[in-house]
This record gives C-alpha cells, sequence and structure tokens, in this order.
C-alpha cells in the first residue's frame, strides 16, 4: 500500500513539477515596449463600441472593457476641464479595474482575449494614470492632501504594471508622477 501511495505522489509531483533543466535562465534587463507598440490611444480604440455598465459586466474582460471606457471618457473630460464629470468617470474607470483585479492583476502587452486575438491588456497602468490625473485635478480645486494621497496611489499602481510588463508608456507615467509629487523612485 505505502508503495502506492509512493509512485502516486511521484506521478504527481512530476507532472506538478516539471523540471526547470531546458530553461535558459533570463539575465539582463528586457528592453521596454515602445510608446509605438502599447499606448493609451491603441487601448481605447480596442475597447471601443457597445458601453459597458456595471450591471452588466459579468466577466474580467467585460470590468476591463467598462473600466477602459470609463477612462475614455472621464480623458474627454479631464481635457475639457469638466472635473467634476472627470473625477467621477476616473473613479468609474477605477471601480471596474478593481473587480477586475480580483481576476488577473498583471499587465501584459499581448494579453490573449480568444484565440486569434491579442490586446494590450494595462488594468494597472490605466488606474495609475488615473490617480495621476484625480491628483491634479485635486491641485486644481485646492486639495493638496487628496493630491498627495492620489499620486502615491498611482505611484503604487504604476510599479506594478512595471513589474510585470516592462513599457516605455510606464516610465513616462512614472516620471510625470514623480516629477508632479515629489515622491522619491523606489
Amino acid at each position: 500500500m505505502k508503495e502506492k501511495i509512493f509512485f502516486f505522489y511521484l506521478i504527481v509531483a512530476l507532472l506538478a513539477f516539471p523540471g526547470c533543466g531546458g530553461v535558459t535562465p533570463i539575465t539582463g534587463e528586457r528592453a521596454a515596449i515602445p510608446l509605438s507598440k502599447a499606448n493609451q490611444k491603441a487601448v481605447f480604440e480596442e475597447n471601443e463600441g457597445l458601453l459597458i455598465v456595471w450591471e452588466d459586466a459579468k466577466d474580467a474582460r467585460d470590468f476591463y472593457r467598462g473600466g477602459v471606457q470609463q477612462k475614455a471618457q472621464a480623458e474627454s473630460q479631464f481635457l475639457q476641464k469638466v472635473y467634476p464629470g472627470a473625477m467621477k468617470s476616473y473613479q468609474a474607470s477605477n471601480d471596474f479595474f478593481t473587480r477586475m483585479l480580483q481576476f488577473m492583476n498583471e499587465d501584459c502587452a499581448e494579453y490573449t482575449l480568444y484565440e486569434g486575438t491579442d490586446i494590450l491588456f494595462f488594468p494597472n497602468l490605466l488606474m495609475a494614470d488615473n490617480y495621476l490625473k484625480m491628483g491634479i485635478i485635486a491641485r486644481e480645486t485646492g486639495s493638496e492632501g487628496a493630491a498627495t494621497r492620489n499620486w502615491k496611489k498611482a505611484q503604487d499602481f504604476a510599479n506594478k504594471s512595471l513589474l510585470s510588463e516592462r513599457t516605455e508608456w510606464g516610465f513616462s507615467l512614472q516620471q510625470d508622477i514623480l516629477s508632479l509629487s515629489g515622491f522619491k523612485k523606489n
């Protein structure tokens, strides 16, 4: 009986933990993905179409798309200096992304949505940008404390994004956050 259990666990171990003998370790740092490949405009274009509302969102894809769509709306309001509407849309975007991050929490420049279709998948980076803009709005409306809190959150999400996917977009956003907030880079 002990031999059967031993062989069972041995087979499970061999299947569950494939060896690393043939895997070449990655040395050095990977080059950052250029802005021409991964950028906000491209993310917005990939998620245009039927508007996703919270009540209709069923899976991670829906929450991601809803977050991107709310962010696109917020960006338009931000540029027009409609700050109350922009803050509401940025927060709605963050709500979608927060829910989505419960399923998948890493950014990816080539996330397979379904067979044959890859998308730019940057929930952490988009949330970082949302918090950056929310901080700018807070500063413009005289709330320095809220601005600092938002920039701290922005920095945290930018760091998470860069840990999973090195992009020029992420590094640029991180520099913007650091220049506005005065935080030191980790």
